[in-house]
């Protein structure tokens, strides 16, 4: 990579981590606002590389809209403004997709609605999670509250950054190559090993929540982190295509960016939800 590249892909990927951060600690309406717009973004680079294996072009723009409003939903939801809306969105959803299948007259009905539903389940659903997880587990209040984003964030950023450059040093045995042919195993348990590191320093700064429950949680996020990123890689494999976008010069798409959280958001829900009664202190 030259330096011109390489001064690109620093610099884009500098942008990004800020409009992360200004979306995370900014509070709940600059969530609303950075996390929607990902959410659009990785739905259509996903259903834009779907498309390439259905014959009837998948509706974008009624999938992405859906996706966004049952995303809102789930805000109005957790301020108690309106609880009946995310189920309805939701449902509203699934029958009109059922609908179309009858009125719309074309060969590929079953890929079409199975892709559909699937991006709604991998993207908004994840997204969806993250925003309760922020509402529901933390010890200040019932409403938005940054840190436990925010330690999803870190800890699979400490998990990639260590897996990639102790993996590229010393990496000798692969992960899982038909999937990942870059990904080895000395990686893999270097990103569990600093991860579980980071988990320390968050231990120590927010000692309300205790050591076990950072140890755990830190554990949960670099596992499904790393399941979430060979997930996506498989995808793309599938689909026959390098980046599922182009969006962050450097860095491919969305979805390339996003894809170890895909699958960690939901790990880590369920982590709290199974141990939430068993930490002092945690009440959903």
């Amino acid at each position: 990579m030259n330096t011109k590249n390489l001064l690109t892909r620093a610099g884009a990927g500098i942008i990004y981590i800020a409009v992360l951060l200004a979306g995370i600690l900014g509070g709940k309406y600059s969530f609303l606002i950075v996390f929607g717009t990902i959410l659009g973004f990785g739905l259509y680079e996903f259903y834009k590389a779907m498309e390439k294996n259905t014959s009837h072009a998948i509706s974008k723009t009624f999938n992405i809209a859906s996706g966004i409003i049952i995303f809102l939903s789930t805000y109005l939801y957790l301020e108690n403004i309106n609880g009946y809306l995310f189920p309805a969105t939701s449902l509203t959803y699934l029958l009109a997709l059922t609908a179309s299948a009858v009125l719309i007259n074309r060969d590929d009905i079953f890929h079409a609605i199975i892709y559909s539903v699937f991006g709604q389940i991998y993207i908004t659903l994840p997204l969806s999670l993250l925003m309760l997880l922020s509402y529901q587990y933390n010890i200040w209040a019932k409403e938005y509250h940054y840190l436990l984003v925010l330690a999803i964030f870190v800890l699979i950023w400490i998990n990639d950054t260590a897996a990639y450059f102790i993996g590229s040093l010393i990496g000798k045995h692969k992960l899982i190559e038909r999937i990942s042919p870059k990904k080895s195993v000395e990686g893999f348990i270097s990103g569990i090993i600093f991860t579980l590191l980071g988990s320390l320093i968050f231990a120590h700064s927010y000692p309300q929540y205790p050591l076990k429950f950072w140890i755990g949680f830190a554990l949960v996020i670099s596992l499904f982190g790393t399941v979430g990123d060979l997930f996506e890689s498989l995808i793309k494999r599938t689909c026959g295509i390098k980046d599922a976008g182009n969006l962050i010069p450097g860095h491919g798409g969305i979805l390339d960016r996003i894809d170890s959280l895909l699958i960690a958001i939901p790990a880590a829900y369920l982590y709290l939800m199974i141990f939430a009664q068993l930490i002092d202190g945690i009440h959903p």
